[in-house]
């Protein structure tokens, strides 16, 4: 059985609430309806794998458009199926979810397949196979529209319906990884950031001011990439400076090529594929030491 925790307890009206999901599912054996309460992003989600999990796969979904006239829907159900049947996987959700037009945004309206409505339902739908695993959830900038012009976010009312929104956060999500045994019983641990996105030069100097921090996950920029980072971390016990690595993972696209990125004349997009972060570790068999184990994997669909 996997568990989902918060940090810490909210204070409401002199009362203690601890957030637990709307609905029975895999990833928590806690049942009963949360507050209806926006969590900070400062509040980290804790994800707790069994013990006999020894390999955990963190599965990157964003950029998704659906309504768009480019959404390309045999892609992104390709990618639901893996993740569905992956029992040591989990989804962290970097938002535009839907295209969500407006008359005041650069989408055409006119040229939508969908409705707002229509679009809302739609990833309801598409999405409640592998609602149990979502780790993470954050909105994009085409969700963040529909909260400006009309004050609620259709991704959180969907985290809502989906029984997850303790996953949610407005900006950012930070998650804290458990699975598996370290040491005495111990098991390990790996730390996940989890945005929207913005250009590369700004998203790259955010996630450089990050300590502690194992992986990012975002997208935005329609373009996959993957970058291994490190820091160079000055103990007050050390006597030497060690060097410590993070990953960083940007999804790409769920479209295929035309419409607004053809005009524009913006970067052609490679085929879709579906992006990953495996967590592992192991021990050295002479030094005895542990190491913690990250890489990066892509499907091509």
């Amino acid at each position: 059985m996997l568990n989902i925790k918060l940090k810490k307890l909210y204070q409401q009206d002199n009362i203690s609430i601890l957030y637990t999901p709307f609905m029975p599912c895999r990833f928590s054996p806690f049942a009963g309806r949360a507050p209806f309460v926006m969590l900070n992003d400062l509040d980290i989600i804790t994800i707790d794998f069994p013990a006999d999990v020894d390999t955990l796969r963190v599965y990157a979904i964003g950029d998704v458009h659906v309504g768009s006239r480019e959404f390309d829907e045999q892609a992104i159900r390709k990618k639901i199926e893996i993740i569905q049947n992956d029992p040591a996987g989990a989804a962290a959700v970097c938002g535009d979810l839907g295209d969500f037009g407006l008359k005041n945004s650069k989408t055409n309206i006119y040229q939508a397949t969908m409705t707002i409505r229509e679009q809302i339902e739609y990833i309801h739908d598409l999405f409640l196979p592998i609602v149990h695993k979502i780790s993470a959830c954050v909105p994009g900038n085409h969700e963040q529209r529909i909260l400006r012009e009309a004050g609620t976010c259709p991704l959180y009312d969907l985290c809502v319906r989906w029984g997850i929104q303790n996953v949610y956060r407005e900006n950012m999500a930070i998650t804290r990884y458990s699975f598996g045994e370290w040491q005495a019983d111990k098991p390990m641990k790996f730390t996940g950031v989890t945005t929207h996105g913005s250009s590369r030069t700004k998203h790259k100097r955010f996630i450089a001011a990050f300590s502690g921090v194992d992986f990012f996950i975002s997208g935005h920029t329609h373009q996959s990439e993957y970058a291994p980072h490190s820091q160079l971390v000055v103990g007050d016990q050390a006597k030497t400076a060690r060097l410590v690595p993070y990953k960083e993972l940007v999804v790409d696209a769920n479209l295929k090529p035309g419409g607004y990125g053809i005009k524009k004349e913006y970067e052609i997009a490679p085929p879709p594929e579906l992006q990953y972060i495996e967590l592992t570790g192991y021990r050295d068999m002479y030094t005895r030491q542990r190491s913690k184990v990250m890489s990066y994997h892509s499907v091509q669909i």
